[in-house]
């Protein structure tokens, strides 16, 4: 056994691979192994990677067909000779003694794991990136006991160091989906979630790499990555019975990710990334996992780290886990603006039970074969059914003056059609 193993997936990044290997190759750790994974390069970087292991006993490459990054760091790990684990990206590099001071920490400290910042890198500069700000630094704690919230931070899973005992026992393994698809969310939660003894330094050792265009996290086509990953994350606390607080955390995770990756999504996707995510959320939201106040009325520190755009998309998600949480649901209004919402609801596979109008002169017996009632021969629970107000927000003063007849015939769960939602996209 040595004292760490560093795992490199490699795949088609020739033009950094290099770089990386000669960081690895100064490291001042003795009794250290470098485990590359080759996963079916076709650019050159085979042949890179067995010219270092020619020359320098410490490095061992593997070499495999393409089956994705957390199926190649899975190989590495069975592979693995070290007390502990370290994980380089190909297209990153390392300082000199990175191995060194990570490893020399955990062993005063007895700790499952020792994570670090990193330095943000791009070929003009390196600028030190503290991605464990707010959280405690030079001591040992459980995070989920005593810091749950370093879930929320950036999953560097790269500027750290971990027990492979601990890993084995608590069977944490990388998510086995094609390419690199955010596997680093479900092993950064398992870790988390799983450790009793973890120690941060806030000192950098990892240069970062951001400026790499075949990065897999430019590619628009991995539509439900995140999700696979929440996915994957439930799994895993369900096979080894974990309570409803990390249940809990995993959710509001998966929350704050879905949100922060709609910008990668393609136009003609967010439809189907939003339909699934909402899901998802439902049925954390029905199992007790995911707050009503964190949809209907997110925390200041969420909505400052969110775009306007990203703000309507979680004022459309609060409403319709709203109307998902309702009995039946009706809508208040026949014109366009309630066509308009029908559309979207029965694309989500949800009919309304009916329509609701004023009177019944004028207006159709039935829409989209959805029965017209007036309010007084509506068949609706008005304490739990939800009414929607299909009335467009431009009129404020007549949105009021429905709310209010509403109101005083007893309706309690009437939903506003808001601004912000009639500006949401279609797809949400």
């Amino acid at each position: 056994m040595c004292k760490v193993s560093v795992l490199v997936p490699v795949y088609n990044v020739k033009k950094y691979l290099r770089q990386c290997l000669a960081s690895l190759a100064s490291q001042t750790l003795d009794d250290i192994e470098f485990v590359c994974i080759d996963d079916g390069s076709t650019d050159g970087c085979s042949e890179i990677l067995d010219e270092y292991a020619e020359r320098d006993g410490r490095f061992r490459v593997i070499h495999k067909e393409n089956s994705g990054y957390g199926a190649s760091m899975n190989v590495g790990l069975r592979a693995a000779k070290g007390e502990y684990i370290g994980i380089v990206e190909s297209d990153d590099f390392a300082d000199a003694g990175m191995f060194s001071e990570l490893y020399e920490t955990a062993m005063n400290q007895n700790a499952d794991v020792v994570r670090s910042n990193f330095w943000w890198t791009t070929r003009a500069e390196s600028k030190f990136y503290e991605a464990l700000f707010g959280h405690p630094y030079r001591q040992v704690f459980c995070p989920m006991k005593q810091d749950p919230k370093l879930l929320l931070a950036l999953p560097n899973i790269w500027s750290a160091i971990y027990r492979k005992a601990f890993l084995f026992e608590h069977d944490i393994w990388f998510h086995e989906t094609p390419g690199a698809s955010y596997q680093d969310l479900s092993f950064s939660f398992m870790v988390i979630s799983s450790a009793q003894r973890y120690f941060l330094v806030k000192d950098a050792y990892l240069r970062y790499r951001v400026d790499n265009p075949g990065s897999s996290v430019h590619s628009k086509g991995k539509v439900f990555c995140v999700s696979n990953e929440y996915d994957y994350m439930e799994a895993f606390l369900r096979k080894h019975e974990r309570g409803m607080l990390q249940h809990r955390w995993a959710a509001r995770m998966f929350f704050l990710h879905i949100m922060a990756n709609e910008s990668r999504i393609a136009s003609e996707y967010l439809g189907q990334y939003w339909k699934r995510a909402i899901g998802q959320l439902m049925r954390a939201h029905q199992d007790g996992y995911f707050e009503h106040e964190l949809i209907y009325h997110p925390h200041k520190w969420i909505m400052q780290r969110l775009s306007r755009q990203q703000q309507r998309a979680l004022t459309a998600i609060g409403w319709w886990m709203r109307l998902k949480s309702a009995p039946h649901v009706y809508l208040y209004g026949a014109g366009k603006v309630a066509k308009g919402i029908l559309e979207i609801m029965e694309s989500h596979g949800t009919v309304p039970s009916g329509i609701i109008v004023s009177q019944r002169k004028g207006n159709p017996a039935e829409l989209h074969r959805i029965p017209v009632y007036t309010m007084q021969s509506a068949p609706i629970d008005r304490e739990h059914d939800a009414v929607v107000m299909a009335v467009t927000p431009r009129k404020p003063e007549v949105q009021q003056e429905i709310f209010f007849t509403l109101e005083e015939a007893g309706y309690q769960n009437v939903i506003v059609l808001t601004e912000e939602l009639r500006q949401a996209r279609a797809g949400v």
